[in-house]
């Protein structure tokens, strides 16, 4: 603004210098009219001049402005391309924890799978267990009963012969049976139904350690 006010000043000092040399007829022609053309292109410089340095300076605020809006542009990009590749990784990162908790998930159903089978086979392993000894101990107490019941049913000794009670009997090695024998400890002694059921058959003769 200050230029132009003075660009302004000197035109008019100029145009009125140019003036007064037009208005002198006292001078060579030739020098006032040098003079003339002289001032005038001060007059029109000065007039033109402060236009032109305005013009310049616009254009290099213009071309400074596109500079800056271009690299803008162009940080903008740069930091919406830094986004991008930080949202990728974010995403990346995020689809491998998901993988990794997938992978420990299949990992614990397995073991717990693994844990319940061997659970199981451990269970059904103590209840066969339990069964057996279930069974052995019924099978104890049976053979405890029948060991009380064949004390309780005592024989009875007469001279050198042993008699069983009624319905005991001694078995002989060969799987015969009598009811009075000599030497009672050579002899299995048991109920008759338990010697049937064992195989053991009466002895059809007797002979002099043993009578049917």
């Amino acid at each position: 603004m200050g230029e132009k006010v003075v660009g302004l000043l000197l035109t008019m000092v100029f145009a009125y210098v140019t003036y007064r040399l037009y208005k002198n007829k006292g001078m060579k022609k030739g020098l006032r009219l040098g003079l003339m053309i002289l001032t005038s292109i001060f007059t029109i410089s000065s007039l033109i001049g402060p236009y032109t340095n305005s013009d310049s300076s616009d254009s290099s605020e213009s071309t400074a402005s596109v500079s800056n809006t271009t690299n803008s542009a162009k940080m903008k990009k740069s930091s919406e391309s830094a986004l991008s590749s930080s949202k990728e990784e974010s995403e990346s990162i995020a689809a491998s924890k998901s993988e990794s908790k997938e992978d420990s998930e299949s990992i614990a159903s397995s073991e717990s799978e693994s844990s319940k089978k061997q659970s199981e086979a451990e269970s059904s392993s103590i209840a066969k267990a339990s069964s057996e000894s279930l069974v052995a101990s019924s099978s104890s107490t049976k053979k405890a009963s029948e060991t009380s019941t064949t004390d309780n049913a005592s024989y009875t000794q007469n001279g050198d012969w042993t008699t069983a009670a009624s319905g005991m009997v001694f078995v002989s090695d060969s799987n015969k049976y009598y009811t009075s024998v000599k030497n009672p400890g050579n002899y299995q002694y048991m109920t008759q139904s338990t010697a049937d059921n064992s195989g053991a058959k009466p002895a059809t003769r007797g002979n002099r350690f043993a009578i049917p």
